[in-house]
């Protein structure tokens, strides 16, 4: 049987009060008293409920992170930011996979109200947004913005996908496609928005494609790409894509570099591993990340933030997969 405080105060033979002063030190209670309950404390074993004490102050030291799924890569990549800054500053994380079901985010939700949570970092599209707006607890959303008055960290995915452009065209594409997640994704509709204003300029054709980031249509991006020979500048929207896609260009006889040229947007490590290394606009994902908690931990500190919708820089990694500028 677990050992209550009343069972330390019974032995002791002192007060409930006087053992919760002594075990959590607050407040006065006499050097002697307290050397006697210490003594019990240490004989009859007793271990503190952390969380009750906690919930005592109205914390739980639990930070939410809801997330779509845990498959992809760039996800897993952005959790270890979070947790990484999380831990430092000494709050664990409760991860919550939603899998884009409205009623599994309602019943975390309802967990989250339970529990107490400090604070939330959202990762995904929300189906519920007014019952997390109502939990009036501090909240960021990374590569989302769900609100003007919750606290944003996002991608230059406009930029990124301008600068996607321009290198496929200065690589000599002339004709292309956009591989892409799906339409309803912010990051989607600005990568396409970047791409897409730089081509018009040059008043190339383009179209583009939807897919499941987690599984994508094989068959159908195999089939396009062996009947689509005029296609030589392909943009894919996440390294995922860019990686099946590389795959399927070697398959086929396409020569990456050379004939026809690829960009993908993220720059996870598996971008430079495999062959022919992939050019990448990339992100620095773990570091948005720590870049959420980061801010997350400013408001439970009742902290100013210096932006409340925070845009993070891409950069281009010039790879295989295009023509290098040096070599213009």
């Amino acid at each position: 049987m677990k050992v209550t405080i009343r069972d330390i105060a019974k032995k002791a033979n002192v007060s409930v009060a006087t053992v919760s002063r002594t075990i959590n030190n607050k407040g006065y209670v006499h050097p002697e008293t307290k050397k006697i309950v210490e003594d019990v404390v240490r004989e009859m074993g007793y271990t503190p409920n952390q969380l009750a004490r906690l919930l005592l102050k109205r914390q739980s030291g639990i930070i939410g992170v809801i997330i779509p799924h845990i498959d992809s890569p760039f996800i897993s990549e952005l959790i270890g930011g979070i947790e990484q800054e999380a831990l430092s500053n000494g709050y664990k994380v409760m991860l919550c996979i939603t899998n884009n079901d409205s009623e599994r985010e309602l019943e975390y939700i309802r967990i989250f109200e339970q529990y107490m949570i400090d604070g939330l970092i959202i990762c995904s599209n929300l189906l519920n947004p007014e019952r997390i707006i109502a939990l009036n607890i501090p909240i960021v959303s990374v590569d989302h913005i769900i609100d003007p008055s919750i606290p944003s960290i996002t991608t230059d995915n406009i930029g990124g996908g301008r600068m996607a452009a321009e290198i496929l065209i200065e690589s000599g594409a002339n004709n292309f496609v956009l591989f892409r997640g799906p339409s309803f994704l912010i990051t989607t509709s600005e990568r396409t928005l970047g791409f897409v204003e730089t081509v018009k300029k040059y008043n190339y054709p383009y179209e583009y494609y939807d897919f499941d980031l987690i599984s994508p249509d094989y068959k159908f991006m195999y089939n396009y790409l062996l009947n689509n020979p005029q296609i030589n500048g392909i943009f894919t929207l996440s390294d995922t894509l860019g990686v099946i896609t590389a795959g399927i260009l070697n398959k086929i006889g396409r020569k990456l570099g050379k004939d026809v040229f690829l960009v993908s947007f993220d720059g996870l490590p598996i971008s430079k591993w495999i062959y022919p290394a992939l050019t990448v606009i990339s992100q620095p994902i773990r570091y948005i990340g720590v870049e959420a908690m980061s801010t997350l931990l400013k408001l439970l500190d009742g902290k100013e933030i210096p932006e409340q919708h925070k845009i993070i820089q891409v950069s281009l990694r010039e790879r295989e997969t295009t023509k290098l500028l040096k070599d213009h």
